[in-house]
């Protein structure tokens, strides 16, 4: 027997039937999503911080200070059990109970043994071939370790979903606060553009962009990253961001593009996430006219297949949905120039750990469950005619409808030069 047996830590922490602080809201909907996969537990774990699913899912509070790997076994029935390193057993004290702690690597290798218990099948922050790289979080080293323990290691894919990924009502209140506000944000920014166009006083990318990061401190928001502000063909870029060094005037005759994304400070913000275009000049060109019409095209059909699944009480994977949009542009002529997935989860990171809504870059087989929120936003990108037109929205599934938090959906090219 290991020299570390399981001990109490959670002085005055641990609620109703044992069950931690840390999961008595999430653990009865983590165990009932077990039962449906079959499966006996989940292990989570992580060492260095590679595993943030691991430590959002515990609870683990960001001030925390670990160097040593760790594990909580969250088994279908029951209480979660850890495992943690005894010189960091302190670290834990107020998030777990019924903690066993190591010291050697043999110690952490029985006590992973011992953690188990029974468990013959148990979920991992893994996916099989890499097909999932946002949930891809364990070593291949430590799966072979479970493995090695005669432990079916499966994916926490949709575990994930059910525990990490779906939003709380006050997230979701939190998400629509940002949702209203960036919209706000994004019609000052244009109208930032046509005033100072009109006063012929051209403004460049940078300035816009940084007008955007100014108007997001006004309304309390944050962002990881500067927003996307493209003009002429830059709009052409996906993932082009203006600096001082390649920034351009906004001047007349030009498709503008902007991409802006932020969420409330506080533990309960989630990301809003949208993108609309403009033009700087009374007529558009039908050129310009027909790519935005093609767009609107594949994203009101990827939003109204959701809404038909979700009445009809269907399953929806995050693949489907892509295809739809997809299909879309590729009737159209313009495959080659959709070069992204049509949509991502949304979360505490922009680009969340829910479904994605993709068929491209992987094939999000996942499905699409109520409580969660994603972008849809489909696009065309034609550099050698230095045009690209993308339209970002943000859904959230409630029960089986669709809410679009980010209404007004873009119907039209906004003019910003009468």
């Amino acid at each position: 027997m290991s020299p570390h047996p399981f001990l109490v830590l959670a002085k005055g922490r641990v609620g109703e039937n044992g069950k931690q602080t840390m999961l008595a809201e999430r653990l009865s909907r983590i165990q009932d999503q077990l039962a449906r996969e079959g499966l006996d537990g989940w292990l989570l774990y992580d060492a260095h911080g590679i595993n943030p699913v691991a430590q959002r899912v515990v609870g683990l509070p960001a001030d925390r200070v670990l160097t040593r790997r760790w594990a909580c076994f969250v088994p279908r029935q029951g209480s979660p059990r850890w495992l943690v390193h005894a010189i960091e057993h302190d670290q834990f004290e107020g998030i777990a109970s019924q903690v066993r702690t190591y010291v050697s690597w043999q110690e952490w290798r029985e006590g992973l043994r011992a953690l188990l218990g029974s468990a013959r099948r148990v979920a991992m922050e893994y996916a099989p071939g890499g097909t999932l790289p946002a949930i891809s979080r364990v070593d291949a080293g430590t799966v072979e370790l479970v493995r090695s323990l005669g432990v079916e290691v499966l994916s926490s894919a949709d575990l994930i979903q059910v525990a990490e990924a779906a939003w709380s009502p006050e997230q979701l209140a939190a998400h629509r606060r940002a949702a209203r506000a960036l919209m706000a944000i994004k019609d000052m920014a244009f109208a930032l553009v046509g005033e100072r166009l009109r006063n012929g006083h051209p403004p460049t990318e940078v300035e816009v962009q940084q007008f955007i990061l100014d108007q997001m401190r006004e309304h309390d928001l944050v962002t990881a990253h500067p927003p996307i502000v493209a003009v002429g063909s830059h709009t052409a870029n996906p993932h082009f961001v203006p600096t001082p060094e390649n920034t351009r005037p906004i001047r007349p005759h030009h498709l503008v593009l902007i991409d802006l994304w932020a969420r409330e400070q506080g533990e309960h913000g989630v990301y809003a996430d949208i993108t609309w275009v403009a033009y700087t000049a009374p007529e558009v060109p039908d050129r310009v006219v027909y790519i935005f019409e093609v767009v609107k095209q594949a994203r009101d059909a990827a939003l109204a297949f959701i809404r038909d699944r979700l009445a009809q009480g269907a399953p929806i994977y995050g693949y489907e949905v892509d295809e739809v949009a997809r299909t879309v542009i590729r009737e159209a002529g313009y495959a080659h120039a959709f070069v992204h997935r049509t949509g991502h989860s949304l979360g505490r990171e922009v680009h969340g750990n829910g479904v994605n809504m993709d068929n491209l870059e992987t094939q999000d087989r996942r499905q699409l469950l109520p409580g969660l929120g994603f972008t849809v936003e489909p696009g065309i990108y034609l550099p050698e005619e230095g045009l690209g037109i993308r339209l970002e929205v943000d859904a959230y599934v409630d029960g089986n409808t669709l809410e679009i938090t980010t209404l007004p959906l873009q119907e039209e090219i906004v003019v910003l030069m009468e």
